[in-house]
């Protein structure tokens, strides 16, 4: 041994010091950086379009389309396309000029499904159900689609009625879906935009939930998360009063839901038998209730038809037609490729099925005078 003691390594306490906020504001950056980088990248292969340079105000509306007016539009999940609007307003391919001699006209009104929202026309149900049923009858069948994000709200289902009666239709259809009686039917008489109303009073988490249901990153990563039905059912029945329309017997405010259902449908049967033209109404399932249909045994205390029954025995009721599109939509393989996953509306795959079973209770009823469909017919499959 030479006596001199062993080394020591001297740490500096201002480098310590310096690491306790120095690693955590790297990491943090770095965070960020990748958060940034996602989101820019999520944007730039998904792109989205959703505002329509077509709408204009309307002060008995809220809005309605410019006659003869073009726009584009895209969903993150979907393909770009294009809106034309006849000389009314109306996503239709034909004029809404006098019915010409030899065709049947269908007057079609509701909301975002209705519209035709998010979905390429030659896919919407309008343009299949006037291309179906043309086939089916050997002779034109159009349909003046008046249908508009947030028209099942207050007093623009009979609004939209009126205007649909002047066209002389041989019928109407009313498209309804479960968000219709959710949100629109419990809203009277707000103001509307086509991208739906705006809402100012939000506190910070409120704020916070809106900049993280915007972030495309966010909802791409959902859009293939929720492909999984064993992560999305749950999830949606989960989702309290807005899943309850699927566990009967129904809560107070689905009761109260159904009840204002009741008294619109009597109004809007009441002014389409005095103009005698007949009413339908045309369900389109909400994604999850059309999957747990298609299950042998749903989870206990569910019951997917429950919210369809009710609707179909208010119709009743009222001499209203009912058609309930599931009846073709829960027939495909992976029915819940029909939607888009994040946003919720039916998508140009199921669209065509649902205008293929409304074409179906056309050709049995009212149209039932129309040329019999050949045995080759081609069915509509996504």
């Amino acid at each position: 041994m030479d006596g001199s003691s062993p080394k020591t390594t001297i740490v500096k306490p201002g480098l310590r010091r310096r690491d306790l906020w120095l690693l955590p504001l790297i990491s943090l950056a770095t965070l960020l950086a990748l958060t940034v980088m996602a989101e820019a990248g999520t944007r730039i292969v998904w792109p989205e379009q959703k505002a329509n340079s077509c709408a204009k105000p309307d002060s008995a509306l809220g809005y309605r389309f410019i006659p003869d007016c073009t726009s584009t539009m895209k969903s993150a999940e979907g393909p770009w396309y294009t809106n034309d609007y006849n000389g009314c307003g109306y996503r239709s391919a034909q004029p809404c000029t006098p019915v010409p001699a030899g065709t049947r006209r269908i007057a079609m009104i509701g909301s975002s499904i209705a519209e035709g929202y998010l979905v390429p026309y030659p896919d919407t149900i309008g343009a299949r159900l006037a291309q179906d049923l043309s086939r089916r009858c050997g002779a034109p069948v159009e349909v003046q689609n008046l249908g508009g994000m947030g028209y099942f709200s207050g007093h623009r289902p009979l609004l939209r009625l009126e205007e649909a009666l002047t066209l002389r239709p041989n019928a109407v259809v009313l498209v309804l879906t479960p968000f219709d009686l959710e949100t629109g039917i419990m809203e009277e008489e707000e103001d509307l935009t086509p991208a739906g109303p705006v809402v100012n009073h939000l506190g910070t988490r409120g704020r916070l939930f809106i900049l993280l249901k915007e972030s495309r990153a966010f909802m791409m990563a959902q859009h293939f998360r929720f492909r999984d039905m064993a992560v999305y059912l749950p999830l949606y029945l989960n989702y309290g009063d807005k899943a309850d329309y699927l566990r009967p017997p129904f809560t107070p405010p689905w009761q109260e839901r159904l009840r204002r259902l009741d008294e619109r449908l009597g109004q809007l049967s009441d002014r389409a038998h005095a103009a005698g033209v007949p009413l339908a109404i045309a369900f389109v399932p909400q994604e999850a209730e059309l999957v747990l249909m298609t299950q042998h045994a749903p989870p206990t205390g569910v019951h997917p038809d429950a919210l369809p029954e009710a609707i179909s025995a208010i119709a009743a009721r009222h001499d209203v037609g009912f058609v309930d599109t599931s009846d073709v939509l829960k027939t495909q393989a992976n029915p819940e490729r029909l939607y888009y996953q994040v946003d919720g509306h039916l998508s140009g795959d199921g669209q065509p099925l649902a205008a293929q079973s409304i074409a179906r209770w056309f050709g049995a009823g009212l149209f039932s005078a129309c040329q019999a469909a050949p045995a080759s017919e081609p069915e509509a499959t996504p």
